[in-house]
């Protein structure tokens, strides 16, 4: 990662970009304030549109409204049943 302190030197945005092209930057503003600047992969893009779109933020919260189908303990006892069975059902073959 390579720092650039604007407190003491200056680069142009051309060559910060540049340089962010190859690896992380991190920059240090004139008031101290840090930024990290890298490229982004198109998952980041898409998670960063996905948080614009009013649509899918409404989705997503009427989807946290749902209550859940099966409780946590209840899948926990359902897996430890089906484990028992199997394991029994295995012992029995023996």
């Amino acid at each position: 990662m390579t720092t650039y302190d604007l407190r003491k030197q200056t680069i142009t945005m051309d060559e910060l970009f540049r340089v962010a092209a190859e690896e992380k930057v991190l920059v240090v503003a004139k008031d101290g304030t840090t930024f990290v600047i890298e490229t982004a992969d198109s998952f980041e893009q898409e998670v960063a549109m996905l948080r614009q779109s009013e649509t899918f933020m409404a989705f997503l919260a009427e989807r946290s409204k749902e209550q859940a189908t099966i409780s946590l303990d209840e899948l926990d006892r359902e897996i430890d049943d089906e484990l028992a069975r199997e394991a029994a059902a295995q012992r029995n073959k023996a």
